[in-house]
């Protein structure tokens, strides 16, 4: 039954998807050689969600992309090819205008270009339709905005300290910390290499990265105050700060624990919203409640299929409908949605 029909409204709808990663390339394989990448028609997947999205009887109020846009396929061709790229992939987000998209930074995403484009380029450029609160300096790829007076999202730089994304600033010192990190923790020579590492060690490859001291006092700043103001709040990130392991990799941010340890002493958090593992999963934390969900990759989504999915704010809920590969939800409130 749509939501026409059942006459009931939400508060607030909103949309999700992870790993477009477009390239104008032929399919390929992932790194295992097991599952194919739909380069191309990963854009035409796009463009069904958004149009999805863009119904009359339920449009979206903004959408969360969560993460690799473009494929690092595309850095082959240089930086012009990256751009193009990339343009590419935005265009089909310009016909949901004045919606929103809040976009987050991913390894293909610096495979490609340096993160100083991305804190300049209108990938980080949010409309003002929405209030958006960003971190002290503009000079970051981490912020948070309130869509609704119950909702809160938070996105986090789970590239900061990395050893991606840095190579025209490479006095930096979250590039020197992610060198330390990885040669402590890894220590091959090619820091993809973690064949002789076991479990959730095997997080400690370069197409992972983690987040700073800095990056790690706003976020409990924000939680502070959101937990305060009685705000629900949705963590969105690339890379999952909760994982099992299994498969061949890990896909987990480095300093995990010290996220998780926050997120423990805050009771607004109702869920955590991640791509970059393509396989999609999910999590339900049994201590602190909290809903970790990886959202499946759309470039290894079928063309008969998809990978999206469609959030809606309920008073005491918030559901996720997923539409192909991804899976449905319902998550409970911490803070009711008042009724007056």
């Amino acid at each position: 039954m749509s939501l026409a029909t059942s006459g009931r409204k939400p508060h607030i709808t909103f949309g999700i998807v992870a790993d477009v990663q477009y390239a104008d390339c032929e399919d390929g394989t992932d790194f295992s050689k097991a599952r194919i990448r739909y380069y191309r028609n990963s854009l035409n997947l796009l463009k069904n969600a958004i149009n999805d999205w863009k119904r009359p009887t339920d449009p979206v109020a903004f959408v969360l992309q969560l993460g690799d846009l473009i494929d690092g396929k595309n850095n082959k061709g240089g930086e012009v090819t990256s751009h193009r790229a990339l343009s590419t992939a935005l265009h089909p987000f310009q016909s949901l205008k004045p919606t929103p998209t809040y976009h987050t930074i991913g390894n293909h995403d610096l495979y490609n270009l340096p993160r100083s484009f991305y804190m300049t380029s209108p990938v980080m450029n949010p409309s003002l339709s929405l209030s958006i609160e960003t971190s002290p300096s503009s000079q970051h790829l981490y912020y948070t905005f309130l869509p609704h007076p119950k909702l809160r999202i938070v996105n986090l730089d789970t590239y900061e300290v990395s050893v991606l994304g840095y190579k025209d600033q490479p006095d930096d010192p979250n590039f020197h910390l992610a060198q330390s990190w990885i040669q402590e923790h890894n220590g091959k020579e090619n820091v993809n290499d973690v064949d002789h590492l076991e479990g959730l060690d095997r997080r400690w490859a370069a197409y992972n990265g983690g987040v700073s001291q800095a990056q790690l006092a706003w976020l409990s700043q924000v939680l502070h105050k959101a937990t305060a103001r009685e705000e629900n709040v949705i963590i969105t990130t690339h890379i999952a700060i909760q994982a099992v392991y299994r498969d061949y990799a890990v896909c987990l941010v480095w300093n995990s624990e010290e996220i998780l340890a926050l997120l423990a002493d805050y009771p607004c958090v109702i869920a955590v919203l991640a791509g970059h593992e393509h396989a999609g999963w999910d999590y339900l934390d049994p201590d602190t409640g909290v809903q970790h969900i990886t959202v499946p990759a759309i470039i290894e989504t079928k063309p008969d299929s998809n990978a999206y999915a469609t959030a809606h704010l309920w008073d005491n809920t918030l559901t996720i409908t997923g539409f192909g590969r991804v899976p449905s939800y319902s998550i409970k409130l911490r803070y009711p949605v008042s009724q007056t």
